[in-house]
């Protein structure tokens, strides 16, 4: 569709999706704080006081995945989530803008 015909909500969507999608890292998860303990001989998880990890969740093909997220990627992993969401939501403005657009048609017939 040419810009002319979008509402200034679509145009607007399209144009921060683009970089978004096309040169930014995003990753579809979920991030979970999950409280384990290390292992190590001495360590005071043992005594009750777990480590806080960061576990990303994923369902694909009806299968859970889970994958651990080292301390020192939490920030860039938390970043990439935040991005899909922002993705996901600027898809939906779009896709509302043709529903609403196709609404409008069925009611002129």
């Amino acid at each position: 569709m040419r810009p002319a015909g979008m509402t200034s909500l679509e145009r607007l969507s399209r144009s921060k999706l683009k970089p978004l999608i096309s040169w930014q890292e995003f990753l579809r998860a979920t991030p979970t704080l999950r409280k384990q303990v290390c292992g190590k001989p001495g360590c005071h998880c043992e005594s009750g006081q777990k480590h806080l990890t960061l576990v990303l969740t994923r369902s694909t093909d009806g299968k859970v995945e889970q994958l651990y997220v080292p301390k020192d990627q939490e920030e860039t992993v938390r970043l990439w989530v935040r991005r899909y969401r922002e993705i996901l939501d600027l898809l939906e403005n779009i896709s509302s803008s043709y529903w609403d657009r196709l609404k409008k048609a069925k009611k002129k017939r």
